[in-house]
């Protein structure tokens, strides 16, 4: 934030601080418009700090779950990410976060989570983990879910030193809408002007909220 204000000269924190959350609202919005399909990997992800057993006793926790799914192009590289915030890790979120965001008839790559084998119930294929006892099976399956996750945490650390609970989904919609359209270097202003364009209105106190 303050790297743009100091490049758009602009002088109120507040006003560059309003800026940036306006552009990852249409961003967040954008991304709603699109459905992952084919093979995707899906698994949950807890962001949040560091935090003490006492702390969270104190507090409560401070972490926010997502369901995070990254599709699979035809060599098996990742094409496109999505992320789902969740209330709980329970099947009643877990199952329509993934109606949502990944076509029926799509295959869903899991872990060994007992949650995930309902999706066929809901017109998926299912690839779970079998070999729970193999690390490097594992890392293997999820790979692409493990990469991004770790890159997305340092991002949030290095760039933003953290962001706050209420803000988070809106964070990682930014790191979604920027991971997929990657190869799109010299369209991305322009496509970023037509959301910001296209967006719904976002003033201060809904943003507050």
């Amino acid at each position: 934030m303050l790297y743009m204000q100091k490049q758009l000269g602009i002088r109120s924190y507040r006003t560059a601080w309003l800026m940036g959350h306006k552009i990852r609202f249409a961003m967040q919005e954008r991304n709603n418009l699109y459905e992952l399909s084919g093979t995707v990997e899906v698994d949950e992800i807890f962001i949040g700090g560091k935090q003490t057993l006492e702390k969270a006793r104190e507090i409560g926790n401070n972490k926010t779950p997502f369901l995070i799914s990254v599709e699979e192009n035809q060599d098996g590289s990742p094409s496109f990410l999505s992320f789902e915030e969740l209330e709980n890790l329970c099947e009643e979120h877990i199952i329509p976060a993934i109606k949502k965001e990944i076509k029926s008839g799509s295959t869903i790559k899991s872990d060994g989570r007992k949650t995930y084998h309902k999706v066929t119930k809901e017109g998926y294929e299912h690839e779970p983990l079998i070999a729970m006892k193999n690390p490097q099976q594992a890392h293997e399956h999820l790979k692409w879910i493990n990469l991004i996750t770790s890159n997305l945490k340092r991002y949030l650390l290095s760039t933003h030193h953290g962001v706050f609970p209420k803000y988070r989904k809106v964070f990682l919609a930014e790191f979604a809408y920027r991971f997929n359209r990657r190869y799109w270097r010299y369209q991305a202003f322009d496509r970023l002007l037509y959301a910001c364009i296209n967006t719904h209105s976002m003033p201060l106190p809904v943003l507050r909220a």
